[in-house]
């Protein structure tokens, strides 16, 4: 439904190119409209989910079926999106008539995986069994727009003319949730001398801080698109301190633009890969308070470095968003699936050579490799 999200992002970057390769390679898109969410040159049209064998009827001899929310049909090859386990991670009640019931029992019956991270495809192993990750599972990262960049210094000004102090910031983006630790922050912030505190203000981009922390606390509530980069360039840190998700795409924007990065346990233990020593870690409040002092000296990793490897998560097209359709869409095609299960057991195959219906990407997309 909403089209600001992680998730949505995700999908309204992937699918335009899947729908062009697929085509091109002489197959289908058929698109269950939601909320009137079409795509060009897709076959959009209303789906019929209560209906037995509804889906039997679209185009194609080799179907398959994938869901962006914990949809499920029984009469055709179907493959399960996997984004994260954030509420089996974090205690919440995940039983029958939750929202989250569908998709736990949608593990049960799919053909095969679709992953965003190697976080997610670790914790289908660790919570749930499904340990064959590397053969039922396709596996890629997340990625963020290559809009994403650092931007001039005149843009930056222009931004901080908007804020209420023009005192330096440290950076949080996003809904603070017992789950995103932000108590680190705070604790970290308190045991730094007051030459600091009085120096630098918290920008929050979400609700207001109801506790005084001894430092200027201000919040805004939204930034436009295209006052990110600025956003994101001006701060002297910025702060993201989870200790889980399923990817976490704000500090790859941050990182394009070249900004300091001070993360928490998701990022250290569970995606040690994504930036390695790049960043500062922090899983304490006496480790924040460490990086927040190498922020104060000037102590922090390459801002260049940071934005080269940014590039592989979005900033170049071809290790973009397209490598995300054709990892995927290549799974879709090949599998292979798990035929014991319900959503299994209707997997044909599509080809006979596993090297036909291989995909390159490009910066415009992806298309049948030569």
């Amino acid at each position: 439904g909403r089209t600001d999200g992680g998730v949505a992002k995700m999908w309204l970057n992937i699918i335009p190119p899947m729908v062009k390769a697929v085509q091109k390679a002489g197959g289908t898109f058929t698109n269950c409209e939601f909320r009137d969410i079409v795509f060009d040159d897709a076959t959009n049209v209303k789906c019929g989910f209560t209906h037995d064998g509804w889906f039997k009827t679209l185009p194609g001899k080799h179907k398959r079926f994938f869901s962006s929310y914990y949809q499920h049909v029984a009469d055709v090859c179907f493959v399960h999106m996997v984004y994260d386990q954030i509420p089996e991670r974090t205690g919440l009640e995940v039983g029958p008539g939750t929202e989250y019931w569908p998709r736990i029992k949608n593990l049960q019956k799919a053909a095969g995986f679709l992953s965003i991270s190697k976080s997610t495809t670790d914790d289908l192993c660790e919570i749930y069994g499904i340990c064959d990750g590397s053969k039922y599972v396709a596996t890629s990262d997340n990625r963020v727009s290559p809009d994403f960049h650092r931007a001039s210094q005149s843009e930056v000004e222009k931004f901080k003319k908007t804020l209420k102090s023009q005192k330096p910031y440290i950076l949080v983006v996003g809904k603070r949730y017992a789950y995103k630790n932000y108590g680190i922050l705070w604790e970290g912030i308190e045991q730094m001398p007051e030459s600091f505190k009085q120096k630098y203000q918290v920008l929050l981009v979400g609700v207001p801080e109801e506790e005084d922390h001894g430092i200027e606390t201000n919040a805004i509530q939204f930034v436009p698109e295209e006052g990110m980069n600025a956003m994101y360039t001006g701060a002297a840190a910025f702060v993201y301190t989870t200790k889980y998700e399923g990817f976490g795409m704000p500090p790859i924007e941050a990182a394009a633009c070249g900004t300091t990065l001070i993360l928490g346990p998701f990022h250290r233990d569970r995606m040690p890969q994504v930036f390695g020593d790049l960043a500062l870690y922090a899983t304490s409040g006496d480790e924040m308070k460490e990086a927040l002092e190498k922020v104060a000296a000037g102590d922090v990793p390459s801002s260049k470095k940071l934005i080269a490897r940014s590039k592989l998560y979005g900033g170049d097209p071809k290790h973009g968003w397209n490598e995300v359709a054709k990892d995927y869409l290549e799974y879709l095609i090949h599998g292979p699936f798990r035929r014991h299960t319900e959503g299994g057991q209707h997997c044909s195959a599509i080809v006979d050579d596993p090297e036909d219906c291989r995909f390159v990407t490009t910066d415009d997309g992806i298309e049948l490799a030569p």
